[in-house]
């Protein structure tokens, strides 16, 4: 085999490694949120968060205000948050959501982990909502600390 073709071969490798992992990644996200409809609800308070973009790649991107919230489960309070996106408006949302409340279901063996109830709330004005951790990690500085006080 020449060196072109190994170099080849693992330059493929890798990136088919690379593609199943965010596949993996995505289809655990979407599988997650998909039996979070079964666990219990709670409400959380909605904090004011970092306004910044999302990328979706190949230089494609849309403003978006990551937006956290804080609930209590038996007595511990926990932290999330997720991302409003779509348009200019994000900031203003932002703004007029913080101190409102919003309905959230969490693992019962493990309450750090949480997904919105309603993703279409009328509150966030025709704006998509996502908690896919690929776009949450593109989240300006945000500390989640505040939202537990």
């Amino acid at each position: 085999m020449s060196r072109h073709g190994t170099f080849d071969w693992i330059s493929l490798s890798v990136l088919l490694l690379l593609m199943c992992w965010w596949y993996f990644v995505q289809l655990r996200f979407l599988l997650q949120r998909s039996r979070s409809k079964s666990w219990p609800s709670v409400e959380a308070k909605l904090q004011k968060g970092a306004v910044g973009r999302i990328s979706f790649g190949k230089g494609a991107s849309a403003p978006a205000a990551f937006v956290g919230y804080a609930y209590s489960v038996d007595g511990v309070r926990y932290a999330g948050f997720f991302a409003l996106y779509g348009d200019d408006k994000v900031g203003r949302l932002n703004d007029a959501l913080a101190g409102g409340s919003v309905q959230v279901h969490y693992k019962p063996t493990d309450p750090n982990v949480s997904y919105l109830m309603n993703r279409d709330d009328s509150r966030f004005e025709g704006l998509s909502a996502t908690q896919n951790p690929e776009w949450l990690e593109q989240s300006q500085a945000f500390d989640l600390q505040n939202a537990i006080r």
